[in-house]
């Protein structure tokens, strides 16, 4: 009897930290506290959130993340995985060949392709590899016009593309790095390009021309919803990015007969952030190259998928009102826009960044597959890494 009371009392102290957390955070944001001090403020709230609850009710989780965890909706994975099979073989390979182009080939790994059964995959793979690389930079200026301080960002990028675009040159090579390794090797050559800017105007600097490095934004920026982001919208486009991509990668594992061991939420404090699927990484990165990179692939194609689906409903929701006049159309209809918009544009920017060759994304052991050099991967992964983290280096100076 004493250790339910326990209990009760250590749940019902779990609801009153919640809900303070809550109040805080809402208080916060209403505050004439710069965006700034806002998201730090915040930020600080949600992670005292997070690490006080998974504490008290011995919760997995970190830096204010904690985990739900139970076996609902592990049997309704599986019977997708049996009713398809080949299909979600397939969506993974196209996932393939859009996120790294020829490089696929190392990826799906089969001895003998039948190129008269393979070449129509391999069509609709390119076409959608070309598709995603003209929408990539779509996604982004729409992610970027709906967050609050994404001016700054937006502004840099089209300088650098208006700089870039008079070396014809460029062009070609782009072509080519899209060719030979999709858009996992564009993402990546991106980050390592920006490195160099970022580099550049740091040595200016200490030459004593600090007006450049003054004026270089950095190469990413936060987002919290709530904070530089519509609080609501926020939360349900993340919640369907992460849904969509830990659910495909658990269709691929029990597809390949890998165990799944549990499913369920993740919180950051007071805010539900997702949801995952929790695989068995013994069984995982003990299976063969292929099936693994079928289950890691998954995540991201998902993505790129239901991308593409947000921005068809969008298209035709503004075609629906085409013959409107702008101040008839009704605020529903906006909200709704912008939510498909986002959901959209969180789609893309998740599914090009998570094929990265960085610590804890997919596209880390993709690239260890690829090449399978363990020394070669490892200077790959430090070279990308000290890049992302280099073009962060302005923040320091906000």
């Amino acid at each position: 009897m004493f250790a339910m009371k326990n209990k009760n009392h250590t749940t019902a102290l779990a609801i009153g930290i919640l809900a303070l957390s809550a109040f805080l955070f809402f208080t916060i944001l209403g505050s004439g506290l710069s965006a700034m001090g806002k998201f730090i403020l915040s930020a600080g709230v949600l992670v005292a959130c997070g690490l006080l609850v998974s504490k008290l009710l011995k919760l997995e989780g970190g830096l204010g993340l904690f985990l739900l965890r139970s076996k609902l909706g592990l049997e309704e994975i599986d019977a997708l995985a049996k009713k398809h099979p080949e299909l979600w073989q397939r969506f993974a390979e196209i996932g393939m060949m859009v996120g790294y182009g020829s490089l696929s080939y190392f990826l799906i790994g089969r001895k003998k392709l039948n190129w008269k059964n393979e070449l129509p995959f391999y069509a609709i793979g390119m076409f959608l590899l070309v598709l995603m690389t003209a929408l990539i930079p779509v996604g982004m200026s729409l992610l970027l016009s709906m967050v609050s301080g994404g001016a700054e960002f937006s502004t840099a990028s089209s300088k650098i593309s208006s700089q870039v675009a008079q070396y014809g040159f460029v062009h070609y090579v782009s072509f080519a790095i899209m060719v030979v390794g999709g858009i996992s090797l564009m993402a990546t050559t991106s980050v390592i390009a920006y490195a160099f800017v970022v580099a550049s105007a740091i040595l200016s600097a200490v030459l004593g021309n600090s007006a450049h490095l003054a004026s270089t934004s950095p190469g990413g920026m936060p987002i919290l919803p709530g904070i530089n982001l519509d609080l609501v919208q926020g939360v349900l486009a993340l919640a369907i990015v992460l849904v969509v991509h830990e659910g495909m990668h658990g269709i691929l594992a029990r597809k390949h007969k890998l165990p799944l061991t549990s499913a369920g939420l993740v919180f950051f404090g007071f805010l539900p952030f997702g949801a995952f699927v929790d695989i068995d990484d013994k069984k995982l990165f003990s299976a063969p190259k292929q099936k693994q990179n079928a289950v890691l692939v998954a995540g991201t194609a998902a993505n790129f998928a239901t991308a593409l689906v947000f921005l068809v409903l969008l298209i035709l929701l503004v075609f629906a009102f085409s013959g409107t006049s702008d101040a008839a159309i009704p605020d529903w209809a906006r909200y709704i826009a912008r939510f498909l918009a986002l959901a959209f544009a969180l789609n893309m920017a998740v599914a090009s960044v998570n094929l990265i060759p960085l610590p804890f994304f997919d596209g880390h052991h993709l690239m260890k597959n690829i090449v399978g050099d363990k020394r070669i991967a490892t200077i790959i992964i430090y070279i990308v890494a000290g890049a992302f983290l280099l073009t962060m280096f302005p923040w320091v100076l906000r």
